[in-house]
């Protein structure tokens, strides 16, 4: 059997029982693994035989590239190469949220992660939800395990489409990024003809003086060319798997990172999205972007305190005092009421926050006013 053949009908094999629980997921989590393995051997092996660029036309062999059975083989090669580049996100994204979910209490330590699951494995002991995770089971039977994406981004319905797109273009999105300016075409009447929309000379030197001054380019990120995800692939899968969930899920397991999440871990663990940057965009979570403002702001006056507080009570604290829910603020943190209300008292008697909630900037100039009149 062909290499071709091999891995598409390993791929064409491939099904699971997602988990719905903690529960559930030792099993599931197992079988991710080991199928990663595989399809991370497979990949290596297309490699070596030239599976990423099979157009490359053979050296010193002449118009090789006209010949039907090389284009044939060559398309083939390509199909099965985004086959086994799809599925490898696809599981990469996936055993992110399974390492996210889970967490094992041992005596007094608390493994997360990969350890949980192997120790849960070796000790027999049960698993537990992680409050500090950032997972979303909904997500897992959306994802292209087989490498069909196509298949799956042709039969999503227009709406799911629209949240497609929109989810893909903020996983891409440059921060600091000019548009490029484009001078409209002159038109001229008179004998030019066809050459009407060509400015001439004069018009040239006029456009370059109007046009604005290039913008100064912005710092490079630890990611190639600005990009929050890198790689088009594990893009694309988590466009496609929360697509069918809604914009607003995903926005909301975003903020849910970047909130959780101190940027200590955010340097060196990317959770469910698997490369994104550890400087978020704050325009994309509208008002909520203060929070994250806020829970570093915090995070850096405790730290100056050499006081240390979990990550993720300091952002459902920076949470509460923009959003003022509690009841949502609870819900996105897996933590009762009281215990935000506790910290946030907490940070008052430390003078960490003021002693009501935040306020925007006009609201504070009247305050301003109000105290210059007095």
């Amino acid at each position: 059997m062909s290499l071709i053949s091999e891995v598409n009908a390993f791929l064409d094999g491939l099904s699971y029982t997602f988990p719905t629980t903690v529960d559930d997921a030792a099993g599931f989590y197992t079988d991710l693994s080991a199928t990663y393995e595989r399809l991370r051997v497979y990949r290596e092996e297309m490699d070596f035989y030239g599976f990423q660029n099979p157009y490359y036309v053979i050296k010193g062999v002449r118009d090789s590239w006209k010949d039907p059975f090389f284009r044939q083989n060559a398309t083939k090669k390509k199909i099965a190469f985004d086959r086994i580049q799809y599925s490898l996100a696809a599981h990469r994204i996936a055993l992110s949220h399974m390492t996210e979910c889970a967490e094992l209490r041992v005596d007094k330590r608390r493994v997360t992660g990969e350890k949980a699951f192997l120790e849960a494995s070796e000790t027999g002991e049960e698993l537990q939800d992680n409050p500090d995770g950032v997972y979303n089971f909904t997500v897992l039977p959306n994802l292209p395990y087989r490498g069909e994406y196509m298949l799956l981004l042709s039969n999503l319905p227009k709406k799911d489409r629209l949240s497609y797109r929109k989810i893909v273009s903020a996983l891409g999105q440059r921060k600091g990024e000019q548009p490029h300016f484009r001078p409209p075409p002159l038109r001229r009447e008179g004998p030019l003809g066809k050459y009407a929309g060509i400015p001439m000379s004069s018009d040239v030197e006029m456009l370059k003086r109007k046009r604005p001054a290039p913008a100064e380019a912005p710092a490079p990120s630890h990611h190639a060319r600005g990009e929050l995800i890198v790689d088009k692939y594990v893009r694309k899968c988590v466009g496609i798997g929360y697509a069918p969930l809604s914009y607003a899920v995903f926005i909301g397991d975003m903020l849910s990172y970047y909130l959780k999440k101190s940027k200590f871990e955010r340097e060196r663990y990317t959770s469910i999205f698997p490369g994104i940057d550890t400087e978020p965009d704050r325009l994309l979570f509208g008002r909520f972007g203060k929070a994250i403002d806020k829970k570093e702001e915090l995070e850096h006056k405790l730290e100056l305190l050499h006081i240390h507080e979990k990550s993720s009570l300091v952002g459902a604290v920076a949470h509460y005092l923009v959003g003022e829910d509690e009841a949502a603020t609870a819900e996105m943190f897996n933590m009762p009421a009281e215990k935000i209300h506790s910290a946030i008292e907490r940070f008052k008697r430390l003078d960490l926050i003021e002693g009501k909630p935040l306020v925007n900037r006009r609201t504070q100039q009247f305050l301003d006013f109000l105290k210059a009149e007095r």
